[in-house]
């Protein structure tokens, strides 16, 4: 059985080469390929998309993480590239930097925090796609 979601998020593609639009509620993007791929460059491709939801999840996480905790957290900076060994193989590579007046146990419990981050968790389970092509 289909699980059916109210809440999904939209993502159209016109006659305006590659540029994608986005929207979910009243939150709207864009996505779209560089010029030397043919697109109008107008937006993030469909990988960075990828890769800054793993970062700002992982941002967001650890801010959460120290906000509840009275962690002496200034900022989370988090940059992530994606590696791409061979069509099936990737790794994200992800820089973490913390800027505060952080004891070392707190740096070291905030690092395993950005492991358990949603986006983490689902990038290093079990995935499943079920594509639905609707009349």
């Amino acid at each position: 059985m289909t699980a059916v979601f109210e809440d999904k998020v939209i993502v159209t593609t016109e006659n305006t080469k590659y540029e994608t639009k986005i929207s979910k509620g009243k939150h709207h993007w864009i996505a779209d390929e560089p010029a030397d791929k043919e697109g109008t460059d107008l937006g993030p491709m469909p990988t960075e998309l990828l890769a800054s939801s793993l970062g700002a999840c992982t941002s967001i996480t650890i801010r959460m993480y120290a906000d509840r905790k009275g962690y002496s957290l200034d900022s989370v900076s988090v940059h992530v590239t994606i590696d791409k060994r061979s069509p099936e193989d990737h790794k994200f590579v992800r820089e973490v930097t913390l800027k505060g007046n952080l004891k070392p146990e707190e740096r070291d419990r905030l690092y395993s925090v950005a492991n358990a981050c949603p986006v983490h968790k689902i990038l290093t389970g079990k995935i499943e796609i079920e594509t639905l092509l609707l009349p």
